[in-house]
């Protein structure tokens, strides 16, 4: 049967909503009798009985850029966080479903129970470990849940099945959408086995996924659901991702490619690196090389997690309408590795041809994750080449295709050619001293009509070589109108807008744009002096 929304409340008024793991407590009573004391006769406990089922949800099919609910299907809910309560919310046992859905567990005979089913996925090890949770925003972060009716377990083996319904009543949505927390989960579920299999043994971060009806496309209290879009985001108290859920205007829970692409962010903050700096945009634009490198690998792994060749993302009226876009693909025009499609399309072509694993090798190689270089194709493809030198020759035959130069393993893209019609754009990095000679440092909003401050062009990359490990002095002249912003990167980032930072010796970036981003030819002065 179709199963409701619990948010772990149980059968019982004691259980809070939000306290998934809150449990009443029981009490006891005693009796008292005269005449000759007898000794007590040993009273035998129930006998256990073996309780199992499968769970459940149903699955609204995205093929082609809308959803289709005529080819609704049942689908397995793998690897969730399965209990059995007592009538008085007492946890009696607790397990996981496998990859069909199916749970067994002994439990007492004679018992009134239900069964609960989490949109939980949790693993403590050994070996691989996970734990993640989908949550509503708008009720406080509840887990989401779903359970049966409550049963009595009797004396024999028994079966109970549990079921979460899309709440879709033939052009509307009518009744609660229980399974649309599961399909999230389902993409997560999915994504981390594709990591397992080139990497079995992965602990993976946690992570608190954001679902609800609520959630829109307006900006605002994420509490009223107004995310503005799907998302990743890496806080200090960990990783999470908000997803779109109100109907007739963004649903993003049947969207899978959108949930994997999100998870691909997770991907790169918890196992690689993304120095992106994320903002509007669109696949036809000329983009910054960190913001390109990030979204056409978000959208390739979608693909490659998922196992289908393309991205879609319903949406308006009945989520009837969408986009869908051809991973395999590079743009018809103006290929480079500025493009994010042209960099889906190498990561997507790239594991047709070889596989995942070089790819997840090159992506969490110490050369990509460690290295001076910001993140964008040329320093993932030195660290490819590296790690998996038989496959170097595919990888240059997919980026000669989308007319980027990343030849001789050349992590700064010095023998780039293609500045996409973008004159500031190359060299990709110019080379600074640190005895505080001036250098010149442009940008230009030339690729940017919107003024969004993260296309080709707006910002402006210099490397230098720190000799010693001290401090290290930045100046910056700036012209009339401009608002300078810089930052220092090795590894990742170091720095952002100090004006001395104590440096270790070695290879390091500074990145600067102009936060007016107001002309098309803004010229910095930049001194670095080693203190």
């Amino acid at each position: 049967m179709r199963q409701k929304f619990s948010f772990a409340a149980g059968l019982v008024a004691c259980i809070a909503a939000a306290a998934l793991l809150a449990a009443c407590g029981g009490g006891g009573g005693g009796g008292g009798g005269g005449g000759i004391p007898l000794l007590p006769l040993p009273i035998p406990s129930a006998a256990p009985v073996t309780l199992s089922g499968t769970a459940t949800y149903e699955s609204v099919p995205n093929v082609s850029g809308a959803l289709v609910y005529a080819d609704t299907s049942v689908k397995p809910v793998r690897g969730a966080y399965v209990e059995v309560l007592d009538a008085s919310g007492n946890q009696l046992v607790a397990t996981s479903t496998d990859d069909s859905g199916g749970y067994a567990v002994s439990v007492p005979s004679g018992t009134t129970v239900v069964v609960r089913v989490r949109a939980q996925l949790t693993r403590p090890g050994p070996g691989a470990t996970w734990d993640v949770t989908v949550r509503d925003n708008t009720r406080s972060s509840a887990i989401y849940s779903m359970q049966s009716s409550a049963f009595s377990t009797g004396t024999a083996a028994l079966t109970r099945d549990v079921r979460a319904g899309s709440g879709w009543g033939g052009s509307s949505y009518t009744g609660e959408r229980v399974s649309g927390p599961f399909a999230v989960m389902d993409t997560v579920y999915t994504a981390m086995q594709k990591v397992l299999s080139v990497a079995p043994a992965t602990a993976f971060p946690s992570l608190k996924v954001f679902w609800s009806v609520n959630n829109t496309n307006a900006g605002g209290s994420v509490a009223l659901g107004q995310i503005g879009t799907t998302f990743f985001i890496d806080r200090t108290s960990g990783a999470e991702i908000y997803v779109l859920g109100k109907e007739n205007v963004d649903t993003d829970e049947f969207d899978a490619p959108v949930i994997a692409h999100e998870w691909g962010h997770y991907y790169q903050a918890s196992f690689s690196r993304d120095d992106s700096t994320g903002g509007a945009h669109t696949t036809g634009e000329r983009v910054d090389r960190r913001l390109a490198f990030s979204e056409g690998w978000g959208n390739a792994w979608s693909g490659i997690a998922l196992g289908r060749g393309n991205y879609v993302d319903s949406g308006g009226p009945g989520q009837s309408q969408g986009s869908n876009l051809d991973l395999s693909k590079g743009p018809a025009s103006n290929p480079g590795w500025f493009r994010e499609t042209s960099i889906q399309s190498v990561f997507w072509n790239l594991n047709q041809q070889v596989g995942f694993k070089p790819i997840h090798d090159a992506m969490t190689s110490s050369l990509f994750i460690g290295g001076a270089p910001v993140t964008s194709i040329h320093p993932f493809t030195a660290a490819f080449n590296v790690v998996a030198p038989g496959s170097a020759s595919a990888l240059a035959t997919l980026l000669a295709g989308q007319v980027i130069n990343a030849a001789n393993n050349d992590a700064y893209g010095q023998q780039e050619t293609n500045d996409g019609g973008v004159a500031a754009a190359l060299p990709m990095y110019k080379t600074a001293s640190t005895n505080g000679a001036v250098t010149q440092a442009c940008v230009t909003n030339a690729a940017d009509p919107a003024r969004d401050g993260n296309k080709l062009g707006s910002f402006a990359y210099l490397r230098f070589t720190a000799l010693a490990n001290r401090p290290h002095q930045f100046a910056i002249s700036t012209p009339a109108g401009a608002s300078p912003s810089f930052s220092i990167y090795r590894g990742g980032l170091l720095s952002s807008n100090t004006g001395s930072v104590n440096l270790a010796a070695g290879e390091h970036v500074l990145v600067i744009n102009d936060l007016n981003n107001s002309s098309a030819n803004t010229c910095f002065g930049v001194a670095i002096q080693q203190q």
